[in-house]
């Protein structure tokens, strides 16, 4: 896939971040508008209409899963399960196009509510929800549109994160912490998330972008 193609997929990617301020509530965007008129049926139909397909896990996944909002369980090592949909996980054949918003429940021990539903989401341009970041931000209404889309792929029962990031993560220390100040699973969690679940450090001003893993699905 050339660079062009990356950057017609963030522009529909842009498009798609508008369409969901619909399913969202909030006022993190600094804007009192609601979202275009779509409900959500139209919404599928107009993904499908594009090629898209939806998919639907009971599991919850990072990889095709952000988190909307997080319920506790009453066991901290509970782990983290799907109580419902805000909307739909689109994919492009093995691609991951955008990410399903969930509901989820879990143990504190493993999932932490002011981290999954306020730390800053990355990759993402837009959220009513929360803070974001991708690589747009602060370029001119021109240059923002050289901004490549990030590829993550489904591969049998391999799961590949930011595929074209320069650095593997699977090949750093576990322990040391880097110039952000985070150990190798700490960006771990940032890369297959795109936020913070469980970590409380600073998570406005990180550098997730250079980062990839392949991990099983």
């Amino acid at each position: 896939m050339n660079v062009e193609d990356l950057w017609r997929l963030y522009a529909f990617s842009r498009v798609n971040d508008t369409l969901l301020l619909r399913f969202q509530s909030g006022t993190a965007d600094g804007a009192d508008w609601p979202g275009p008129l779509i409900s959500q049926a139209e919404y599928v139909a107009f993904a499908e209409a594009l090629g898209l397909t939806i998919v639907q896990t009971s599991s919850f996944s990072p990889f095709y899963h952000e988190i909307v909002e997080v319920e506790y369980a009453e066991d901290r090592r509970r782990p983290v399960s799907i109580l419902n949909y805000s909307w739909p996980c689109l994919m492009l054949g093995d691609m991951l196009f955008s990410r399903a918003g969930v509901r989820v429940r879990g143990g504190s021990d493993i999932i932490r509510k002011d981290a999954a539903e306020s730390s800053t989401m990355y990759w993402a341009y837009r959220r009513k929800n929360r803070p974001c970041q991708d690589l747009s931000h602060g370029w001119g209404s021109n240059s923002q549109w050289c901004t490549a889309f990030r590829r993550d792929y489904r591969v049998g029962r391999k799961l590949h994160h930011n595929v074209d990031g320069k650095r593997e993560l699977g090949v750093l220390g576990p322990t040391n912490e880097d110039d952000d100040g985070l150990t190798r699973e700490e960006r771990v969690e940032l890369l297959t998330n795109r936020c913070f679940i469980f970590t409380t450090k600073p998570h406005d001003d990180l550098w997730p972008y250079d980062d990839r893993l392949q991990i099983e699905g």
